[in-house]
């Protein structure tokens, strides 16, 4: 499962509509994934591999070693 390990992200709802002739037709419920990428984290003075959003790496939360 994509979860992040520093802010805790997972996966979220969504939902497609479907559209005939501008009338909704049907509803359904999808599950869309966080961008979820292995990193080699520094902790500290040791480095640990962990599962972080591209948002927090993006961000100076995390500290890649």
């Amino acid at each position: 499962m994509a979860k992040c390990e520093i802010c805790g992200k997972d996966q979220m709802r969504a939902s497609n509509l479907s559209y005939r002739s501008s009338k909704m037709t049907r509803r359904t419920l999808t599950h869309k994934k966080a961008n979820v990428q292995k990193v080699t984290v520094l902790e500290g003075t040791t480095p640990t591999k962990k599962y972080v959003c591209t948002k927090c790496l993006k961000s100076s939360e995390v500290k890649r070693g």
